[in-house]
C-alpha cells in the first residue's frame, strides 16, 4: 500500500499522438494523460548502476497509486520544484507489484534525443 506522506512530488504522464497538419505531414505532439503524487524510490542495487554506467543514464523508480493504461510508450516529467531539474523521462517499465491494483511501480530514464 502506498501511504499518502510517502508521495512528495507530483508527476505527469504524458502520452504521444500523431496528427496530420494541412499539407498531410505527421505532428506528434505529447498530450497529458494524468497528473499524480508520487515516491521517488531508490534504484534496486548495483544492476542498474552498472547498467545506468554503461550507457551513461541513470534510472528512477516511482511507486504510485494504481492507475489504468499506464504503458512503457509514455513518459513522465517532474512538476515539483524540488525535480524540476530531473527532465524529461521515457517509461521503461510500469508493474503492478502484487498484482492487486492497488499500486504502480514505474521505471524510467532520462529521455535523450536521438541524433539525426
Amino acid at each position: 500500500m502506498v501511504r499518502a506522506g510517502e508521495m512528495r512530488h507530483q508527476v505527469q504522464l504524458q502520452v504521444r499522438s500523431t496528427v496530420q497538419d494541412p499539407a498531410g505531414e505527421p505532428i506528434h505532439a505529447w498530450n497529458i494523460f494524468a497528473t499524480r503524487r508520487a515516491a521517488i524510490q531508490r534504484t534496486p542495487g548495483q544492476e542498474i548502476f552498472a547498467s545506468a554506467q554503461r550507457e551513461g543514464r541513470v534510472p528512477v523508480v516511482l511507486k504510485l497509486r494504481w492507475l489504468d493504461g499506464v504503458t512503457d510508450a509514455m513518459r513522465l516529467i517532474f512538476l515539483c520544484r524540488c525535480c524540476s531539474g530531473r527532465g524529461v523521462h521515457d517509461i521503461k517499465s510500469p508493474i503492478d507489484p502484487d498484482g492487486r491494483r492497488e499500486e504502480l511501480l514505474i521505471t524510467a530514464e532520462e529521455h535523450v534525443e536521438a541524433s539525426p
